[in-house]
């Protein structure tokens, strides 16, 4: 199974998640079942690191860094991954841009914090509780991580029933 996080710069919240979910899938032995990756929907951070509040928060947590340079979402990572999920209303806006009339486009894209325990059996029309602020504008790193790694865990027990 493929998995696409993405968010605005791919330097703090989706490289916060890609990084986070590999440890997850490592930890549990999946390596060989699930692959993660991490793009951008803008261009302005292309090959630049994770900022480093996020490589900060993240070692805190005693989560193993991987190498990462942000990467531009593409037309044809749409075929490419069996799940994209994205952190707010600008990011799937981006994306709907980018993958076009695909009809599939509901199913396969979606929120991370979708699979939130708290979100799992909730109505998710309302997508005002399902955005992940950006950290670069809100300085909340620690929020973002909170909010990162509860979506991640529910994200793998959700994975887990599908592989």
């Amino acid at each position: 199974m493929k998995i696409l996080f993405v968010c605005h710069g791919n330097i703090c919240r989706s490289p916060m998640a890609q990084i986070f979910m590999q440890n997850l899938i490592s930890q549990n032995g999946l390596d060989d079942k699930i692959y993660v990756d991490s793009k951008a929907t803008h261009t302005d951070e292309i090959g630049s690191p994770p900022y480093y509040e996020t490589v900060r928060i993240l070692r805190e947590n005693s989560i193993p860094l991987i190498d990462h340079k942000a990467t531009q979402i593409k037309h044809c990572d749409f075929a490419n991954h069996d799940l994209i999920l994205c952190m707010d209303d600008e990011n799937m806006h981006s994306l709907k841009r980018v993958f076009g009339t695909h009809d599939d486009v509901s199913q396969k894209v979606k929120f991370l914090l979708e699979f939130a325990p708290e979100n799992l059996s909730r109505n998710t029309s309302d997508h005002k509780n399902l955005i992940i602020d950006d950290p670069y504008y809100t300085r909340d790193f620690k929020k973002c991580y909170e909010d990162i790694s509860r979506s991640c865990e529910g994200l793998l027990e959700y994975l887990m029933q599908k592989i």
